[in-house]
């Protein structure tokens, strides 16, 4: 009797601990709403009364409304108790919110030139408005109505660790031999493959380590070499965006472990976006070329950092002679450039149909074979859409046959369709965004589904590129994840649960 009794004072309190985590969980992102909405609105009106000259009344709140119905699905997830784990469809509407609306306000607003911010049409604005509007409609109507009974994607549920440990090590092993073994690369279809496996495979190393499954040693060698092995690589190419998406996706894996935004993740990243983007420009010219094939990546890394610290020390105030260096323009400001792709909407309406014809859908025909791997057909062309865009439109020397101009969803449509292209298309990506949060991101997921699902959409959220290109890796991945964790995870007592 005493054994039972401790046995039913155990359970009861690992249950009330349990019940105290959820509690504190739910309050602490119910606060983070109540904050974020109350900093969305001071901010509002900061950037009406701190507006550029040049960006008008009118403009400006257009632009606003853009970033409320960008920002409201984040609203809307932080207020929900059945929240899905990953915050999906919240990042879409940031990416909106950012790029085509949020950039207008953008101190550098007045430069001069094709691609200025104060050149943005009312038209364009108004347009995406409405087109975000019914994207939001259409995602919530097919998420409460249509997809109500859908079943996420599921995969093994009893398995032992050792059997998922392995298998993530041999992924592991396999990716970084692809970063540094030219000749793996050569295999078709292996690096489309392990480009997504990446995720899934650092997002469950997480997990585990989280929740106390991966040993010491493992962690160690995971963190001190692997890592780094992934790394470096990443900042050696010049591109910060290859850090910055891994980093993204670990922000988001850390959310739906920890239920916590990941401050000191946030900070590194910030500092080292700050730290190297005003050298980028400098690096990629003495590295984008045949000089910089003779560097390895760790020379190269080097060479970065030191790039980064001349230009830092070159505009820091010297107090011995108490000159201020030329200003230099601000790294944000220069962000908020790069992803201003109102800008481009703008361009494509001004000069379709007018000067170029509609594309008539020619960009979407690749959907019908996209998703064909090229171990099953070698020959399969390479998707070029963004270098045609931008040739196609004067964005690009004619000569130019490697540059690739991003060409957003939205003006996709627009330079496919027009207006209605637009209308029906964006109501369209609500429906099929909704689909795939379904498939994808639900809360009765495994820790592996979950991970594999966010590794698969976590692409679509931010829409930079054409709707084939980013569509055409998502189901061969989830295939490939399918069939591997089908093949190698046996049927086993049930040990790993969230």
């Amino acid at each position: 009797m005493s054994g039972s009794s401790e046995t039913q004072t155990t359970w009861k309190q690992i249950l009330q601990n349990y019940f105290e985590i959820q509690i504190a969980n739910e309050r602490y992102i119910r606060g983070l709403g109540y904050f974020l909405l109350f900093c969305a609105i001071a901010y509002s009106f900061y950037l009406l009364d701190n507006r550029p000259k040049v960006v008008t009344f009118d403009k400006a709140y257009l632009a606003l409304g853009i970033v409320w119905l960008g920002f409201l699905p984040s609203i809307q997830y932080l207020f929900d108790r059945n929240r899905p784990p990953m915050p999906f469809f919240p990042l879409v509407g940031l990416f909106y919110a950012s790029g085509f609306g949020l950039s207008i306000f953008a101190s550098k607003a007045s430069v001069s030139g094709r691609w200025s911010i104060a050149r943005v049409s009312e038209e364009s604005l108004m347009l995406t408005f409405i087109a975000l509007a019914l994207m939001n409609v259409a995602f919530y109507f097919s998420k409460y109505f249509l997809w109500r009974k859908v079943s996420p994607i599921r995969f093994p549920q009893n398995y032992p660790f050792s059997k998922l440990l392995n298998l993530l090590w041999m992924l592991l092993i396999l990716s970084t031999a692809l970063r540094y073994i030219p000749f793996l690369r050569t295999i078709p279809s292996l690096g489309q493959f392990v480009r997504g496996s990446i995720y899934v495979i650092f997002g469950m190393f997480y997990v585990l380590w989280a929740r106390g499954h991966l040993p010491k040693f493992q962690s160690r060698l995971l963190l001190f070499v692997f890592v780094p092995l992934e790394v470096i690589p990443r900042l050696a190419s010049g591109l910060l965006a290859e850090i910055m998406i891994l980093c993204l996706f670990m922000m988001i894996v850390i959310w739906y472990e920890r239920k916590r935004i990941p401050v000191i993740l946030i900070s590194v990243l910030a500092i080292l976006y700050l730290g190297l983007a005003p050298a980028k420009a400098e690096y990629r010219a003495q590295t984008w070329n045949d000089a910089g094939a003779d560097l390895n990546p760790i020379q190269k890394v080097q060479l970065f950092v030191n790039l980064a610290i001349e230009h830092h020390q070159k505009y820091t105030f010297n107090f011995d002679s108490r000159v201020q260096a030329t200003p230099k323009t601000s790294v944000l400001d220069q962000a908020a450039e790069r992803s201003a792709q109102i800008v481009v909407l703008s361009k494509v309406m001004e000069d379709t149909p007018r000067v170029i014809p509609y594309w008539n859908g020619k960009t979407y025909l690749p959907l019908l074979t996209s998703f064909i791997p090229r171990i099953v057909w070698p020959d399969k062309p390479e998707l070029r859409v963004g270098n045609e865009f931008g040739k196609r439109y004067n964005y690009l020397n004619a000569n130019d046959f490697t540059t690739s101009f991003n060409l957003p969803w939205i003006v996709e449509m627009y330079a496919n369709f027009g207006y209605w292209g637009v209308i029906f298309g964006m109501s369209l990506a609500g429906i099929f965004l909704s689909l795939i949060e379904a498939k994808l991101n639900d809360s009765r997921m495994s820790a592996l589904e979950f991970i594999v699902g966010c590794a698969a959409s976590f692409s679509l959220v931010y829409q930079e590129s054409n709707f084939a290109l980013m569509i055409g890796g998502l189901i061969p991945l989830i295939v490939s994840m399918y069939i591997l964790f089908r093949f190698f995870l046996p049927d086993r007592p049930l040990k790993f649960t969230k």
